[in-house]
């Protein structure tokens, strides 16, 4: 139940102001939920919600690519509720994919037709953010807890554990099981056996057992289920045993009633949906082992999820999402022991050159502001590892870590621009961005790569005041007096970068006094 009031359908009120509604959509391995809200004055009141069972996860391949019928039926779904969303700002909507998109490394021109299909861009986020946003979510529709909360949801791929405090996660995990996965690898031909069920929930404790100590060792005083399928088990045990909430024994009696029933397609259990019922077996026996694992009592559902924490962060504005990927970037800064003053110096030097280049390279976005100034926090994290290839050591920390905030296409910018902040540089290597966002990519690690070139000598002292000015396909220094005469070093190094980035395709001038007169070509 949603903790704001919700507003009638087709109220009027609904239908006005449009730059105070917000929407999330969640594209899950399952089902599509999209949810829409409006401010009233500090409040966030729900208008409307609509979801379509899709099972994107059904149509997940082994080589990575999604099945024709399957991206059919998210494709039918997201031009619905595309026109759902007309007239709410572009910047007022979210839309993230979980762990079938995850898992779709070969789905780039699915995800570029689907963005087509809904009119807005879809983040592929990874389980930890995913994590996040749920026990947000979560805190968003009940309210913080007064201890500690344990937070768990399955979903059709993947299921999270979050314990937290207030509204601050402090564990995150994302478990490589969920209701579709689990009904396909044991429950395939629709029969249910007690030695299938055993081997299901076995499988199950074993993905918990890595983490399920940290978990029981830091305790909680309320444990929270989300997700369709905890939802179903639970609305059938408020039936059966009316009881408000899920426990050891009702789920001991539910897998029973299953065992017993032997097929999916004869369950008969009460307030048990006909479209969930596929998928019911998989998503109980992931709940039973969760029990078992973290020695759970008992368990209440909530309707509030990942859904509901995207629209949570969206109505705090963009600092409520900012300020996340900031404590990540400066987590990461100091766990990585980073040369704070060097990262500032860098930072400073690139954003001053974005500004001058921005609208020549369109580079306007705030996105790219963010990514150039976390990029140039975290240039020199490698140096963790080693000294040689530090530039390939913070890339790979940076593409394989679990970053909170970051969508996978954002970590996978910052991990680019670190990577190539220096040495070579290689343009095929911008292909697993999306068409769109491989020529900002490239041009974003050019700036990078001459505000490290200014402060190379790591000295805590001023640089001179350098104009850049910006073509097409070229880029031009102008250093004020004869500064550049006195740094031979510096004129070294940007010689030999002229080299490297011939071979991108840039064009890079450099000269003392004033500017060329008119636009610069790179001829």
């Amino acid at each position: 139940m949603d903790a704001q009031p919700l507003a009638r359908d087709g109220d009027p009120a609904a239908q006005h102001g449009h730059d105070q509604h917000f929407a999330a959509l969640d594209l899950g391995s399952n089902s599509f939920h999209l949810i829409l809200a409006r401010r009233l004055g500090r409040h966030i009141q729900v208008v409307d919600r609509l979801r379509e069972m899709v099972r994107l996860g059904t149509g997940l391949r082994a080589d990575g690519t999604i099945a024709p019928d399957a991206q059919q039926r998210a494709l039918d779904t997201l031009r619905r509720f595309g026109d759902r969303l007309r007239g709410i700002p572009r910047h007022h909507v979210r839309a993230v994919g979980t762990y079938s998109l995850r898992q779709a490394y070969r789905a780039v021109d699915f995800l570029e037709l689907a963005r087509q299909a809904l009119g807005h861009p879809i983040e592929v986020i990874s389980g930890q953010e995913e994590a996040r946003l749920i026990y947000r979510g979560v805190s968003f529709t009940l309210g913080p807890p007064n201890g500690r909360r344990l937070v768990f949801d399955i979903g059709g791929g993947s299921s999270e554990t979050v314990l937290g405090e207030g509204i601050h996660p402090l564990f995150l995990e994302s478990l490589h099981m969920g209701c579709i996965t689990y009904s396909q690898r044991f429950f395939r031909d629709g029969r249910i056996t007690a030695k299938r069920w055993q081997a299901a929930e076995t499988a199950a404790r074993l993905e918990f057992q890595p983490v399920a100590a940290q978990f029981r060792l830091a305790g909680w005083h309320e444990a929270v289920g989300t997700s369709g399928s905890i939802r179903a088990v639970a609305a059938v045990l408020q039936t059966l045993r009316g009881a408000p909430f899920i426990d050891a024994a009702g789920l001991a009696d539910l897998r029973e009633r299953l065992i017993r029933a032997g097929r999916v397609d004869r369950l008969n259990l009460p307030d048990l949906a006909a479209e969930r019922q596929q998928v019911f077996a998989g998503g109980a026996v992931i709940l039973s082992a969760a029990f078992a694992a973290l020695g759970i009592e008992r368990m209440r559902s909530c309707e509030g999820a990942l859904r509901e924490g995207l629209l949570d962060e969206l109505a705090a504005g963009r600092r409520g999402r900012e300020d996340v990927c900031n404590h990540t970037v400066e987590a990461l800064s100091q766990l990585y022991h980073a040369d704070r003053g060097q990262a500032g110096r860098v930072g400073a030097a690139a954003l001053a050159f974005l500004d001058q280049v921005e609208q020549v390279w369109s580079l306007e976005s705030e996105s790219h502001r963010d990514a150039l100034r976390w990029a140039a926090m975290l240039h020199e994290i490698g140096l963790a590892v080693s000294h040689s290839g530090y530039h390939k050591h913070g890339h790979y920390l940076l593409a394989n870590g679990d970053l909170a905030g970051f969508s996978r296409d954002s970590q996978t910018l910052v991990s680019l621009l670190v990577r190539f902040h220096r040495r070579k540089i290689v343009r095929r290597d911008f292909d697993v961005l999306a068409p769109d966002q491989r020529l900002p990519a490239l041009r974003l690690a050019v700036l990078l790569r001459l505000a490290v070139l200014m402060h190379r000598a790591r000295a805590p002292g001023s640089v001179p005041a350098v104009r850049l000015q910006a073509a097409a396909g070229a880029l031009h220094l102008a250093f004020p007096g004869n500064t550049l005469s006195a740094r031979p070093l510096l004129q070294a190094d940007l010689v030999a970068e002229q080299a490297l980035l011939e071979r991108i395709g840039v064009t890079l001038g450099f000269s003392q006094g004033e500017p060329p007169a008119g636009p610069i070509s790179p001829d």
